[in-house]
């Protein structure tokens, strides 16, 4: 009796272990369903948008085309050209701008927007008022290129780090 019993023991421990074995094998070999990586990295960009007719400047304003906010400046340059569009080397002052609200002065001809832009949002006109370029005595045409720039607006050490500018609790550019 104690060897029949002995035999249903060893059968019943033997069909466990087929069980466990049987059970860690189709853990192992199970497949899942590939996750697809849904990061998508950040970058910033921007264009410049301007109104011109040739020989007067309405508008600027600057469109960011990157995926996050970000903050906007504009670097305003003159020079003269000749009727071909060759620069020629004759100093061109920059004229007076006045400057549209949403906007603050910095050192040389560079234009802050305050406010953080929106991925496919634009800044108001720089411009309240338009610019008339001049032609000088030797058929000289003014030229004034309008050069942006943008960076981040998250974290605020961005900004105040690189281009050297103060920014308040709302941020908000308040100066440079």
């Amino acid at each position: 009796m104690k060897r029949k019993i002995l035999k249903i023991v060893i059968l019943i421990l033997s069909i466990i272990l087929l069980l466990l074995c049987g059970t860690a094998f189709a853990l192992m070999y199970r497949q899942t369903q590939p996750l697809n990586n849904q990061l998508e990295a950040a970058f910033v960009a921007c264009d410049v948008e301007e109104d011109f007719n040739g020989e007067t400047k309405t508008s600027i304003a600057i469109k960011n085309t990157g995926n996050i906010d970000a903050y906007l400046r504009v670097r305003l340059v003159s020079y003269w050209v000749d009727a071909d569009g060759n620069i020629v080397a004759k100093p061109s002052a920059m004229p007076e701008i006045n400057m549209a609200a949403g906007w603050i002065k910095g050192a040389n001809n560079t234009y802050y927007h305050t406010k953080p832009v929106s991925p496919a949002a634009y800044t108001g006109s720089l411009l309240s008022s338009p610019i008339n370029l001049e032609k000088d005595e030797n058929g000289y045409l003014q030229v004034i290129e309008v050069f942006a720039e943008a960076i981040q607006s998250e974290p605020r050490n961005a900004v105040t780090g690189s281009w050297g500018v103060t920014v308040d609790s709302n941020g908000n550019i308040v100066s440079q």
